[in-house]
Order: structure tokens, then sequence, then C-alpha cells
């Protein structure tokens, strides 16, 4: 976790950075990320202990990232010797987890501890914050410590973690939009005591939700009730059947909330869906015949300030808007355990991504209609001074398409870009900054560049071409190499896929999203509305 607010990090101070990492793959692909991140500048790259020694005694630069799997001695016997000649700041990044390779990093003298697979925003917050003096934890490697400090402490107990009211404050204002600086004058902190504070209110919180009242739960499960089980790790849902995680093997754990009464009116009936930043469950109110979605934040995601930023932004950006085609946001708050939340608009249907994936693409009659409606609502959010930056068929709700009917709903403004000018999105989307999935992603979205509707229409376009065909145009082993081919490589054509798919598609329709996968951003369409003008002159 960061310990220091690194959206003070003065632009204008280069970060110099040696990349130690033996697999050529992933330096050069590291290098290339690294190029698009604002104030960042790769001085040197070495493929050993030996040569990264000799290399950041060389260069001197400002931040080493170093791998712990490396030939000729490990990343942490490379920082042990170079912490004793140097003051070099090293960040650990590496694929390893466990609490042994942690501890024995940070006891050689590392700086900071970030895993591989960490997006582009956090490997940017892990670097400034360590080049700036302070120690960076990944949020998954805090959490392993933490849970290993409470097995090692059974005195702590959910009673002495409750939260005070100045607690409550502290999570309160973040949500509310204020910036680190803002929190720290309210409560007499310093920016990195902020942190710190937020890191120990995340100990408190995560502690005492793996203990929910069970007075709050019904004493008879109905079968209203559809019961989950979920890994403590990664978060991954399974079916109540399954015990362990197949991917971190972690034993599965029940969900606390399913059964349990939530902000006092509302039921939590089951789990519709479950990312990296919460989980969105389904949920009925007690005291009127309404069915909501409840979208709950991971608790571990709470002290970082800018995620708690961006899911009250999420809130502000789909509640500002009122559309046929857009999940409306009823509320958003702070629970009294310190859960932030957000209650939507429940759609009974499935995700577009499960229909592509159950039928193998859809037919093109049924396919247009659900894009003339992901069309209807991406234009009403530009119209009003808001880009998605998200577009992806996970993304899209769509009701009653076996019916020849479908009702369609666009969801998740997590990465919304508010484009207005009185918007209040400080330090949310500095220039450089990468949100969205690389797979949708637009070629200047890639390379961190400002952007404008015909972004969204750039997504939109990989949308209906894996809509239609069963799979998106570009398919890749990892974020690096995705982003890559957005940026360098002209999109497949969708004949050619059709072909190979078995499929006939009107030439008309491939030509529109071919039109609007163009990397040129002034080639294809400028509007959602022009977008839709073209699927509605189809006859199909």
């Amino acid at each position: 976790m960061p310990s220091l607010d690194t959206n003070n990090t003065c632009d204008s101070e280069l970060v110099s950075v040696l990349i130690v990492e033996d697999q050529e793959m992933l330096r050069v692909g590291l290098k290339y990320t690294l190029e698009y991140m604002k104030g960042l500048q790769v001085v040197g790259m070495a493929n050993d202990g030996p040569s990264g020694v000799e290399k950041a005694l060389q260069l001197q630069p400002k931040v080493i990232l170093m791998d712990i799997g490396l030939p000729g001695f490990d990343g942490i016997e490379a920082t042990r010797r170079i912490k004793a000649a140097s003051n070099c700041r090293i960040l650990m990044l590496t694929s390893y987890r466990d609490e042994k390779s942690v501890y024995a990093s940070l006891d050689a003298g590392a700086d900071g501890y970030c895993l591989k697979d960490a997006s582009r925003s956090k490997l940017l917050t892990a670097i400034r914050s360590v080049a700036s003096g302070a120690t960076w934890l990944d949020d998954e490697v805090s959490q392993c410590i933490l849970k290993s400090s409470r097995l090692s402490n059974p005195d702590i107990t959910t009673e002495s973690m409750s939260l005070s009211d100045a607690e409550l404050k502290v999570l309160g204002m973040a949500l509310e939009g204020a910036s680190s600086d803002e929190i720290a004058t309210a409560a007499g902190l310093s920016n990195e005591e902020v942190h710190t504070y937020l890191k120990k209110l995340i100990q408190r919180v995560s502690w005492s939700h793996t203990s929910v009242d069970k007075n709050a739960r019904r004493a008879k499960q109905s079968t209203d009730f559809k019961s989950s089980k979920v890994c403590p790790s990664c978060h991954f849902r399974f079916d109540k059947d399954c015990t362990q995680c197949p991917f971190d093997r972690c034993d599965l754990e029940e969900d606390p909330l399913i059964g349990s009464i939530f902000a006092d009116r509302y039921e939590i009936l089951s789990v519709l869906g479950s990312g990296t930043s919460g989980v969105v469950y389904k949920a009925r109110h007690r005291y009127m015949p309404k069915t909501v979605a409840i979208k709950i934040m991971h608790f571990e995601r709470i002290s970082d300030i800018g995620t708690l930023k961006r899911f009250r932004q999420e809130a502000a950006a789909a509640s500002s808007l009122s559309h046929q085609n857009i999940v409306g946001v009823i509320d958003f708050g702070l629970s009294p355990e310190g859960q932030a939340f957000m209650i939507m608009d429940y759609l009974g249907g499935r995700s577009l991504d499960e229909l592509i994936f159950q039928h193998g693409g859809l037919a093109a009659n049924k396919a247009v209609e659900v894009f003339k409606q992901i069309c209807n609502g991406l234009a009403h959010a530009h119209d009003n001074g808001i880009i998605h930056r998200d577009v992806k068929p996970n993304n899209v709700l769509v009701e009653n398409y076996e019916e020849g009917h479908p009702v369609v709903k666009l969801v998740d403004f997590g990465t919304a870009k508010l484009v207005v000018p009185e918007a209040d999105t400080a330090g949310l989307t500095n220039p450089g900054q990468i949100f969205g999935s690389p797979t949708y992603m637009s070629p200047e979205q890639c390379m961190g560049l400002e952007l404008e509707p015909s972004s969204d229409v750039y997504s939109m376009g990989t949308l209906m071409y894996q809509s239609l065909i069963g799979h998106p145009p570009f398919t890749a082993e990892n974020i690096v190499e995705a982003m890559y081919k957005q940026v360098n490589e002209e999109c497949p054509p969708i004949s050619s896929a059709a072909r190979s798919a078995g499929k006939t598609i009107d030439h008309r329709l491939q030509a529109i999203v071919m039109k609007a996968l163009r990397k040129n951003k002034y080639q294809r369409h400028q509007s959602m509305h022009e977008l839709k003008q073209d699927l509605c002159g189809l006859s199909i």
C-alpha cells in the first residue's frame, strides 16, 4: 500500500529507473510500459544478479525494479549488496507472494514489494512512492502479512477493532472526494500519516468483516438466499460445493454478507458478480417490493484514496445520467462498519459476454439491436461530458435477448472520465495514466493520451467485432502484448475472421465495424450518434 500521496510528486522531477529481470520478454515489455509513464526514465536493464549490482553502482538510478528469481545470485542478495554500497531505492517486482520472500526482501533493505501482475497505475504509484522515500507494499502482500499477524496474536477481537467516529470521518472524507492534504488538515495529520492511518483502518475493517454479526443473519435460510464461497486472496467467487481456490490453493470462505441485512433495510440474496474493486450483490428491500443491486468495495481497497475516489466517481457519473440504457444509481455511502457501497437498479438479464460465449457469437439481426442501444447509452454519456473508457461485453447487461426484444443497460463507470470543466477529477486521470481493459482500449488510450468520445467508438468496434465473431480482434498473453497490438498492429479484417468462423456477415455491417476500429481516431465515427446512424441504415 502507498504511504505517501503520489499525486504530490513533482512532475518535473524525472525518476530514473533500472530494470533487473532475467526474462527477456518481461524485461522488454516492462521497459515499453514504463516509457509511457509520465516522469519516469529507464536508464538501464540487467538480466542477472551480478550485472544488476554492477549497473546499479555504475548508473546510480533513483529506483531499481528488482526481480527475485535471478541467475548468478538472486534479487534478495543483489538488494543486500546494492544497499551496502549506495542509496538507490529498490522496489521488488516479483511473482513471489509468500511471506518468506517478503520478509527476506525487506530484511535485505528493499524499500517496496510489488507483484508483477499489478496494474500500470499501481506500478506507477509504487515507483513514485519508493522514489519519494516511502515504503510500499502490494495490497495482496499486506493482507497476507496482516492475516499472519492476526493468527500469531489471538488477543485481537472484533470488539477491539470497531471503528471510532474519527476513523469513520477519515473514510467518509475520502469517499467525499477529499484529497490527502484536506484529510490531513482536518485530522491534524501529515500526508504520510494519512496513508498510515488508512492502512490501520483497513486492518480493523477487514478483521471485523470476517466475523459479521451472526444476529444479522437469518436463522432460517430460505431458497431465496443463494450461498457463495469466496477466495480470501484473489476474491474469485465459486459455487457453494467448492472448498479450495484452484488458482492460489486458499481454502474458500462462506460469504458472510449473504443472508444478512445491509444498511438496515436490504436483505442480501446472492452474488451477481465480482471484480478487482468490489462485489455486486442482488438484494431485496425489506419494506418495499423492490429488488436492487448493491456494489460493495473490497475492504483492502479502502486504504487507497485513489480507489475510493474512483468508486465515488463511478457513483457520481452514473447518478448524473438518466437514460433507459444506463443502469441508474439510487444511493451511495459508507456503512457504520466502514463499507463503501452504492445501490443500483437491478436488471435480471445476463452480461453480453455470457451471451457471446453461449452462442459463439450473436446473430447479426439481434446483435445490431444490442449495438444501437449501447450507442444510445454512450451517446447520452458523451453528451453530458462523460467518456466511459471501459466499454466491453462484460459491462453490458442484456435482458429478454432470447425473446427477441433485448433491453440493454450499460454499467460500470468506475473508470469513466468526466471531461466537463467543473468535474472534480483532480488526481484521478492525470496525463499518462492508463485505465480500462487493454483488449478493448483504443491506441490513444493505451498511450495515456487525452481521450475524446472517439476512443469509446474504438472500444465499441472491438465489442461489435467480438459479438459477431465470438472473439475480439486481438488476443494476447499479457497486458503489454495486448497494448502493443492495439497501438502498432492493424485490426485483422472481420471478413477473414467471419470466413474462419463459418459465419456470414453483411458487408455493410463489416464496413461499419472496421471503420470504428481504425487506428487514426479522426478516421473513425466521430460520435456514437454517427455510429448509430450507420447501424440504423442497415436492413438486416
